[in-house]
């Protein structure tokens, strides 16, 4: 088997050599391909005739025919001989050049849908770009001297953008011509829509397009492209690879279980010493006998002094290695001695180490490897001194990762298993590796090409498409090149490989650090359990806990009277507590739990003393988490003896001069207390209340003595509820010991709550700012009995998300915004009065919102202070900024600075809606793990720099002479040819003289740390790594192309993935998701589900066969939906033509759309007859379908009435056929999941987006006072500049999608002399290097690599909502639609709610996963039949009623919510608290439903006796 993977191995590498260029390089290897390809040809036929000889070919029962293996390598045996006889012909001169899941699909699919219809857009918006020519130029024969300098794209209705004596014309030019890219036909519209949502190139496309037609239309077309396309619908695909993954993972978690297979590799033997209390693991590889100096040595290795010194040293060499210049010669300096120094430093540490534990137990551990092998290489360089070797101890970092066990622990979950990483890698470079084949064998042929030359330019060309980095170039030029037939298939090609290796292969590398991140299934649920045991720890915050540090200081209070008249001072139980102990008390109900005595013997201990111990005895012993369970109560009545509690209720509230009402019925004691009674009793009563509801204990027999708890059936699940109720009710302690602690600091310290020490807690002033800043939409309404709410519901909600003064600020802040957009270098707030009145509104208004809340609430030293968080920090600086800045109004630096942080203002809106706050809070919350990754990228970037300064610090600069190669020769001036236009086709020849330089690249060098760090930052962000690329190939060789491609790969797909993977684990653990167990999940997603189903909006079918049940079965048959499926999608591909009216054949497709719209109408009116007119409009996609036929027939007679070829009609008309083109989702359940996905996506992502937006913003502001006046540039032009805050978003917009982000951050880090300094920042057209730096690479880490991956996480979320296989949930599609098919059957009136009575029918009715079967589910249909009069009563009445159930009734949601609780095993699906909820619930309706089935025996018992 071996020799076989060898011979395949030989014969892969074979056939990549086999090009015409690599013949042409050495001509003997066309010999060597030709003798091994016959050589592995015979072995190969050899094998396959020794399968056939023993397994026979058809007879038997591994018949080689039936394997497809077998056939598979016939197949590959055959090529292989005809590849041989090709070879020959070849080498005789006889032939000469003869060569020229279910869910994949699924998305595949979505995203061609969205491909289709932006592809039908951009043909009716836009078609062919136009010209500015010379007058007079003929548009079939256009040359160099017809355009302008440079070319450019105008409008014909805007006759001002060409300059005088120019024209905009239509240029006759072939697809070759134009790039290959535009909006001309169906075809390269689609291709170029692709190549759009790819990132690459598109926002050139629109500047051409916004200049040739209406802005708008380009800005809204290219952004929503890019929206939809690249950010959401490409990102599906991730959610389906890390979906899978995590199917996969719970599949062998399942099979498997928990097994660790033990690591025999690096296992060590210890022995187990100690005495018979103490057990110590000493290990025996440590502990062998050896001389006392071995043992000295092996404590100081062990010591943490040796362990901080070894650090401190390898930081020193890696900082001094990492800033080493790069010298040619060998020369005696600072840091060659340093380098000395640490080699025999750490060649010491090696020797020590060995001598220490021994050969074979240093060579166990990898990191000892690492240390040696480094230590090896330092020692070489030392001696012989190589560039290469120079900055080899700078790869010693990685032994920094042992100062923090945070990062180490990182490390270890990313990269432990090193095996799916390892694997991962494989793959790509493979896949990599079979395509690179693939293509040379294709492309080697063609003339011209030196994409594909040889087997090494075919794996760079193919890695740089993965990259998509300059892809659309390679395939460009590749169609350039083959024949114009041929172009079609190539372009195919490249694409769907594009899409392959950018949205599959990229994905797998996210989804394997996602199952890294990921907990095993037994740990998530223990993690759940300390997660709410951690619950329960509420401390109070610093700032109010600091009075305890302050002596009470209680004041008198007013003295009130009693309902009885007596007289009693409000006394403080803080105050009294200070008076007695409670030991005896505590002792006392010790014993009765010890030895279960009667209640009367506590009641007759307890009358004895005064009524605030006993008071407070009850509550500190309930409070004890060991005694809590000693009590049942159950809804508002103490179920307790009526004898024993009656006479102590008596003793006690006789002694608390309290009023008790007692009501004898049923042994049920009603207590009620008097509110008249002191503050403290009325609290505690109440505390004491609500810790009797938490608790839970068994029975109590009629004799008044606690029984123990009985054993349940279920007995391996009894302690996980003991625990769940016993961590409830701590979590209930917590809190009312917090409320308590805040009542007694609120009674014992004046200041406590007190607005700037002076405002007293209960002035009329204060109660008038609490009521202004608290005042909110629907505070007065709410009410615990909430039905479903109709779509008005949306609106309601949003008025109630904030209160009236933060509505106000909002707008004042909104409207600030917008006043601040509208400053621009020619329109400074400085000068411009009506700025300035929109900035004293702002202040005044920010003024008096911080007055009201600073009385309401106070400072910071109160319960609710209004700076308690970084949200109030930041509005005192804003409010500080800004009147400041309104105070100076100065062009000085000064002035510029507070121009910088007035920038600022937009994040005020994160502080006010707290949806926005939650999405920052949550980013904080995740800030440790996106910390460590950012380390681990800097620390790669670090290492590859230091290795890029000493190999090509110097050596890249070059002279901009190409014809010069020598730094001497470099001087003069010569002539510099100028290309002005992108078309191919004409070359330029024209230019200017310019001297000669000898310098670095423009956009990087490595002659420093700092800039060879830039520029691998820019190229971690795929931005411009193919100029670094090619000028390394250029200067020093192609081996040193090696360089950037290892660390393209190492930063890009397994760094930057990173970022991905790590935002999604934060994500789904804000969200609560992260230790949910896989069955959990899945039960959350069915809730969800299940909460947006519907019943079906479809009326029942007329009885018989008349004309209306025709009608019904025709429109419900599925080949009518498919004709009409088909007459959509015949209808938009007529938009593959452009609908205009100086176009004569554009009336052809118009009158075909014509024809469709009767088509639809008949469609209508079929559903209308059949479905009734109310049954029609009751489904959402009738009554869109109803719309758009209803606006179609309105644009047939706009056709006929208005004059003939009017554009308006033509635009409504394609814009109508758009509109229909959505309907198409609906008829296809793939696409409507999908769609769906997206849908919630973008609905949830919505305070994602606006706080994206909100931040673009400020950056925005800030990109205006910073970069406003910067000359243009290479890429700073007039559609992409800081002029403006509108232009300035659309640039910041664009360096989201990290289109040139880095070319235009070096245009705004020009300096003199290209600039004109000036000491006004607003007259200067230099900019800012420092500034650009921070700016640009803060904004683009923060918005691309952070922001936009929560876009990802919430697609990732939703996808398993909506689109699962039905084998991968808990309740399938197919059984949630017969439900509704169910329901409908029930729910005749389509009412959405049936009588708690059809209850039963429906049940009965259900098949599939919900059915019942009715004689040996009989119990289970009582149990469901009672939750459900339950339901309909709390629903209808709002509390528990005996009366009769006909007035009752149960909505969809309750039936269906109620089955799918039933189907699913609560103890896997449900959390900790549901299920403790769920559980009580279920045991309540068993006991009901016991007692009914008992009453109705006994009644038909009695009605036989009486008989």
């Amino acid at each position: 088997r071996r020799i076989f993977v060898c011979c395949v191995i030989i014969s892969f590498i074979s056939v990549s050599s086999n090009t015409p260029k690599s013949f042409e390089k050495l001509p003997i290897l066309q010999v060597i391909t030709v003798v091994v390809d016959v050589i592995i040809g015979f072995i190969l036929a050899i094998e396959i005739a020794v399968k056939l000889k023993h397994h026979g070919l058809f007879v038997g029962e591994a018949a080689c025919a039936r394997n497809r293996w077998f056939i598979f390598d016939c197949a590959m045996v055959v090529f292989i001989w005809l590849s041989v006889i090709l070879q020959v012909q070849i080498l005789l001169g006889i032939v000469a050049g003869l060569r020229a899941s279910h869910q994949i699909g699924g998305v595949t699919l979505f995203l061609l849908f969205f491909l289709l219809l932006y592809g039908l857009l951009g043909v009716q918006l836009f078609g062919t770009c136009t010209h500015c020519v010379v007058n007079g130029t003929d548009p079939t024969n256009v040359t160099l001297s017809n355009l302008a300098i440079p070319d450019t794209h105008c409008s014909p209705d805007d006759k001002l953008m060409c300059p005088a004596g120019f024209q905009c014309l239509e240029l006759e030019l072939s697809i070759v011509e134009r790039g290959f890219s535009g909006f001309d036909n169906i075809f390269i519209s689609i291709k170029t829509v692709y190549e759009a949502a790819s990132q690459e190139g598109w926002v050139f496309l629109m500047y051409k397009n916004i200049d040739s037609y209406q802005e708008w239309h380009g800005y809204l077309y290219f952004v929503t492209l890019i929206f939809f396309l690249a950010w959401l619908v490409k990102n599906v695909f991730i959610a389906v690879i890390i979906e899978t993954m995590a199917e996969i993972r719970v599949q062998l978690h399942n099979l498997w279980g928990n097994s660790k297979c033990s690591n025999r590799k690096y296992a060590t033997q210890v022995n187990i010493e100690g005495s018979s209390t103490n057990w110590l693991l000493v290990n025996r590889d440590m502990e062998n006998s050896s001389p006392r100096t071995i043992d000295a040595w092996r404590r100081a290795l062990k010591s943490r002094w040796f362990h901080l010194m070894m650090l401190m040293l390898i930081v020193l060499n890696v900082c001094i290695s990492a800033v080493q210049p790069r010298t040619d010669e060998r020369v005696w300096s600072f840091y060659s001695i340093a380098e000395l120094f640490f080699t025999v430093i750490f060649d010491m540490e090696l020797i020590i180490k060995v001598i220490t534990l021994g050969p074979r137990g240093y060579i166990k551990r990898n990191i000892y490897k690492y240390e040696a092998f480094l230590a090896l290489v330092t020692t070489f360089n030392t001696a012989c001194s190589y560039d290469v070797l120079r900055s080899f101890p700078v790869l010693r970092i990685i032994r920094l990762v042992k100062l923090s066990p945070t990062l180490e622990n990182f490390l270890f979950k990313i990269f432990g298993p090193a095996r799916k990483i390892g694997l991962l890698v494989v793959f790509t470079l493979s896949i990599l590796t079979f395509m690179s084949t693939i293509s040379l064998q294709m492309l080697c042929h063609v003339k011209n090409l030196h994409f594909f030359a040889t087997f090494p330019e075919a794996f760079q060309s193919m890695f740089q498409i993965m990259t998509q980095e300059g892809w659309i170039d390679v395939m460009h030029e590749v169609m350039k090149s083959v024949s114009g037939r041929t172009s079609i298939p190539v372009s195919i090609y490249f694409i769907l490989y594009h899409l392959f290796v950018t949205t599959v292969v990229i994905s797998l590398f996210v989804a394997v650090i996602l199952d890294n991140l990921e907990l095993d299934e037994n740990l998530k649920r223990l993690k759940q359990l300390k997660v709410s045991e951690q619950s329960r720890e509420l401390k109070q915050p610093f700032r109010l806990r600091i009075f305890e540090k302050f002596p009470n200081r209680p004041e008198m209070v007013q003295l009130s009277k009693m309902p009885n008249e007596f007289l009693l001072p409000r006394l403080r139980d803080s105050f009294m507590r200070q008076f007695f102990s409670l030991e005896y008390y505590e002792l006392c109900f010790h014993q009765f739990n010890r030895k279960s005595c009667s209640l009367t013997c506590i009641a007759l201990q307890a009358v004895n003393h005064f009524y605030i111990n006993v008071m407070n005895f009850i509550i500190k012993s309930t409070q004890n988490a060991s005694t809590a369970s000693s009590f049942c109560f159950q809804q508002e009545s103490f179920i307790v003896n009526r004898d024993s509690l009656l006479f102590v209720s008596l003793m006690v509230l006789t002694c608390m001069g309290l009023t008790c009402r007692l009501k004898h019925e049923h042994n049920v004691v009603e207590v009620s207390e008097s509110f008249s009674c002191c503050l403290f009793v009325q609290k505690s009563v109440q505390q004491f209340c609500i810790l009797l509801k938490v608790q839970t204990y068994n029975n109590m027999q009629s004799n008044g003595h606690i029984v123990p708890p009985k054993s349940d059936t279920k007995a391996t699940a009894a302690q996980q509820d003991v625990d769940v109720k016993q961590i409830h009710l701590k979590c209930q302690q917590a809190l009312l010991k917090r409320q308590r602690q805040e009542q007694e600091l609120r009674e014992n310290h004046p200041l406590f709550d007190t607005p700037l020490l002076f405002i007293k807690r209960g002035s009329q002033l204060r109660k008038f700012c609490k009521y202004i800043v608290n005042a909110q939409y629907g505070q007065k309404s709410s009410s615990p009995n909430v039905t479903e709410q109709g779509d008005s519901q949306v609106i309601h909600d949003l008025l109630g998300l904030v209160p009236y003064l933060d509505w106000f600020m909002i707008l004042v802040t909104v409207a600030s915004c917008c006043s601040m957009l509208m400053e621009k270098t020619t329109m400074r707030i400085h000068d411009t009065p009506s700025l300035q009145v929109a900035e004293y509104i702002f202040v005044i208004s920010m003024a008096c919102e911080l007055f009201l809340k600073v009385v309401a609430n106070g400072v910071f030293f109160t319960p609710k202070p209004t700076f308690k968080d970084l949200g109030g920090f930041m509005d005192a600086a804003i409010f500080i900024v800004s009147v400041v800045f309104l105070c100076t109004l100065t062009s000085s630096h000064t002035g510029q600075f507070l121009m910088i942080l007035r920038c600022l203002r937009p994040l005020r809106i994160f502080k006010l809606v707290p949806q926005i706050r939650k999405v920052v809070i949550e980013l904080f919350r995740g800030f440790k793990e996106i910390l460590m990754v950012f380390i681990l990228l800097v620390a790669l970037i670090f290492v590859f720099a230091s290795f890029g300064v000493q190999m090509y610090g110097g050596q890249l600069a070059a002279c901009n002479d190409l014809t010069i190669k020598t730094r001497k020769e470099c001087h003069g001036i010569f002539f510099q040819t100028v290309w002005f236009c992108k078309m191919p086709h004409l070359l330029s020849h024209q230019g200017f003289m310019v001297p000669r330089v000898w310098t670095n690249p423009r956009n990087f060098n490595f002659d420093t740390i700092g800039s060879a760090i830039l520029a691998l930052f820019e190229v971690l962000s795929l931005k411009g790594w193919i100029e670094v690329r090619d000028i390394l190939v250029e200067r020093m060789g192609p081996w040193h192309s090696l360089y950037i491609h290892l660390f393209v790969f190492l930063g890009c797909m397994m760094g930057l993935t990173q970022f991905i993977g790590v935002v999604i684990a934060n994500y789904n653990e804000n969200k609560g998701t992260a230790l949910l167990t896989v069955d959990q999940r899945r039960w959350e997603d069915l809730k969800s589900r299940l909460k947006i189903a519907q019943p079906l909006h479809l009326p029942p079918r007329p009885p018989g066969n008349g004309i209306r049940a025709k009608m019904y079965d025709l429109s419900e048959h599925r080949y009518f939906k498919g004709a009409i499926a088909c007459c959509i999608m015949i209808r938009s591909l007529l938009l593959s033509i452009k609908w205009t009216s100086s176009d004569s054949y554009a009336s052809y497709p118009l009158y075909a759309s014509i024809l469709f719209t009767f088509i639809f109408l008949l469609e209508i009116i079929i559903k209308i007859i059949g479905l009734r007119f109310l049954g029609t409009i009751s489904s959402w996609r009738n009554r869109y379908d109803m719309v758009v036929t209803l606006c179609d027939m309105a644009w047939v007679m706009m056709w006929f009435l208005l004059p003939a070829h009017n554009d308006y009609v033509y635009n409504i008309g394609w814009v109508l056929v758009g509109l229909r083109f959505f309907s198409i989702c609906g008829k296809h359940a793939t696409l409507k999941m999908l769609l769906t996905t997206v849908a919630v996506s973008v609905y949830r992502s919505f305070f994602i987006i606006l706080a994206m937006f909100l931040l673009l913003l400020c950056y925005a502001y800030a990109g205006v006072v910073l970069f406003g006046t910067v000359k243009y540039g290479e890429n700073i032009d007039r559609h992409a500049n800081f002029a403006t805050a509108p232009l300035a978003v659309t640039v910041l917009f664009r360096i989201v999608t990290g289109e040139d982000w880095n070319k235009i951050m070096h245009d705004c880090m020009i300096q003199p002399p290209r600039c004109t300094p000036h000491h006004n920042y607003w007259e200067t057209d230099c900019g800012n290097k420092t500034a650009a730096l921070v700016y640009f690479c803060s904004f683009y880490v923060i918005i691309a690599y952070i922001m936009l991956n929560l876009l990802v996480a919430i697609i990732v979320e939703n996808f398993s909502l909506f689109y699962t296989m039905d084998k991968d949930i808990l309740l399938s599609y197919n059984d949630l639609h017969m439900f509704q098919v169910t329901w409908n059957a029930v729910d005749v009136k389509r009412k959405g709610t049936i009588a708690v009575r059809d209850v039963e029918s429906v049940l009965r009715l259900l098949k599939g996963r919900l059915q019942i079967d009715k004689f040996r589910d009989r119990l289970l249909l009582k149990h469901m039949c009672y939750e459900m009069e339950r339901a309909g009563r709390k629903s209808n009445t709002g509390y528990w009623s005996n009366g009769s159930t006909e007035s009752f009734y149960v909505t969809f949601h309750d039936v269906l919510m109620m089955c799918a609780y039933r189907s699913v095993d609560i103890r896997k699906s449900l959390q900790l608290e549901e299920l403790l909820m769920r559980e009580k619930l279920e045991a309540e309706i068993e006991e009901e439903v016991a007692k009914r089935t008992i009453r109705l025996w006994l009644e038909r018992c009695i009605i036989k006796c009486k008989a």
